[in-house]
């Protein structure tokens, strides 16, 4: 039995620089991991024929069948290496679902970790980023944690200095956002991207002030182009950073296609104050830090 973390991400910069003709778009997004996480836990025995069981606590709407990432990551890597067996999966599931923090991709990533050690990790980190590519674009990302330059529809990743240690918020109000219509709508408002310009100095701005430990000072740097699209008909976003910046927060930002929003803070208190102010008006809020890369 392996056991793993499954931690989801926020988004300090992310941009569409293009769109390709299998629809895909290619992105330019400082991705890192932070503390809120879901906990999988998934048990293998070889078996003679593939037999796959998901149980799930913490969200009742999340699927327990093929249609959950979780699930497809344990079918993929054993079809990969040429194996079958008895897959039991296990999911404590914290982060809120269709917001923008990959929990879905986050927790097809912890699967694919524990299936390749409980296997005698027959791949490597490299081949294992490949085959989660092939279930989504974010579980790259996933798989690695810690900071990233995430290039590509999400399967170049250059690791970078993790965020410094600081207190984050982030919140939901329970307004899910579908990732493709997202893309529907950018491509929509931007010519399907064939005019983009991919030259923007605030991504390696803000990763020298990751490195420097300066990231207060450049918070003009983050950046996020899901902005354009998803307050309008998810308001509670607005209310949500404008609730985060009252409180303390030196910047607030929807993370991903939305509609999360994360607040960075300098101090645990005035964190931890503006989390129970979001909760008392229904978001689901919380306090959390980022993390390191996995090992």
């Amino acid at each position: 039995m392996q056991a793993e973390r499954a931690n989801a991400k926020i988004n300090l910069y992310l941009n569409v620089i293009g769109r390709r003709e299998n629809g895909y778009h290619n992105i330019v997004s400082i991705m890192q991991t932070v503390s809120l996480c879901d906990l999988v836990t998934v048990d293998y025995r070889p078996a003679p024929q593939l037999s796959i069981e998901l149980f799930a606590s913490g969200n009742d709407t999340m699927p327990t069948d093929c249609r959950n990432l979780a699930w497809r990551a344990a079918e993929t890597y054993l079809a990969a290496i040429g194996q079958s067996g008895a897959v039991r999966i296990t999911i404590e599931k914290h982060i809120p679902m269709a917001a923008g923090l990959a929990g879905g991709s986050a927790d097809a990533a912890a699967v694919l970790r524990a299936m390749n050690r409980l296997c005698g990790n027959r791949l490597t980190t490299e081949a294992l980023c490949a085959l989660g590519a092939k279930l989504g674009a974010d579980i790259p990302f996933c798989i690695v944690g810690g900071g990233a330059l995430v290039t590509g529809i999400g399967e170049e990743l250059r690791a970078v200095e993790p965020m410094p240690q600081c207190h984050l918020v982030v919140a939901c109000m329970g307004e899910g956002i579908s990732t493709p219509w997202g893309y529907g709508k950018l491509d929509e408002l931007h010519n399907n991207f064939a005019d983009a310009n991919p030259d923007d100095p605030r991504p390696e701005s803000l990763l020298r002030a990751m490195r420097e430990d300066r990231v207060f000072a450049h918070t003009s740097c983050f950046f996020n182009i899901f902005e354009e699209i998803v307050p309008p008909i998810r308001p509670r976003v607005d209310e949500i950073k404008q609730i985060m910046l009252d409180g303390g927060a030196q910047c607030a930002m929807m993370s991903g296609s939305g509609p999360s929003v994360f607040g960075l803070f300098s101090d645990l208190e005035h964190a931890g104050t503006a989390a129970e102010k979001l909760k008392k008006l229904g978001a689901a809020a919380f306090v959390c830090h980022p993390t390191a890369a996995y090992r």
